[in-house]
């Protein structure tokens, strides 16, 4: 069944914090005008406990570009969706899969390690006790917020196409163990200041 706007209050959608500021908000609404499941509202959950703890601040640096989806640069180019721009079309499920898969490899830390299956391996603790993130560690309208929208733009093209949305549900899946062990390392991190 493909995915439907919202029109009621979804239960395992975290609310917006009060304190959010008009960028974090008006991203939240893109990333969420579409039902996408209690899978990907836990992804949305763990980014916006990041972007909480961080008092929704922008990292010094960017999210690396290199290897990401062309579709997500195009999203960002045009303002992230404000002024009503319309989100990216992805014509390509399996080519934008492929690109998804050589970003977020290039994202990943030193620590991370693949499974037998070629899968990203989420068993065990995050690598030196949570404090290393590599690439991944950006918040704000620069960071965390590009992961999430690559993962609702292919959920969204994704509808009836059963294989695509097997592996978006993969990627979401390990997506949301990292952002959930940043969301952790970030609060203990905060608490200290």
């Amino acid at each position: 069944m493909p995915p439907a706007e919202t029109a009621a209050v979804r239960v395992t959608l975290v609310p917006c914090p009060d304190s959010a500021p008009p960028w974090f908000v008006s991203s939240r609404d893109v990333v969420t005008k579409v039902d996408l499941g209690c899978h990907f509202d836990a992804l949305i959950a763990a980014w916006t406990r990041i972007e909480f703890a961080s008092r929704f601040e922008h990292s010094p640096t960017n999210l690396p570009s290199k290897g990401r989806p062309i579709q997500v640069g195009a999203w960002i180019s045009g303002r992230r969706g404000k002024r009503g721009a319309p989100s990216p079309v992805i014509r390509d499920l399996s080519a934008f899969a492929k690109a998804w898969d050589t970003w977020w490899s290039l994202l990943q830390p030193a620590w991370r390690a693949k499974d037998a299956d070629g899968k990203w391996s989420t068993a065990g603790e995050y690598g030196e006790g949570g404090r290393e993130w590599g690439a991944l560690y950006q918040w704000g309208v620069n960071g965390t917020l590009s992961v999430v929208a690559a993962l609702y733009f292919w959920g969204c093209a994704s509808g009836e196409d059963v294989e695509s949305e097997a592996v978006w549900n993969e990627a979401v899946a390990d997506a949301t163990w990292m952002l959930e062990g940043m969301a952790k390392y970030y609060e203990m991190f905060n608490r200290k200041f």
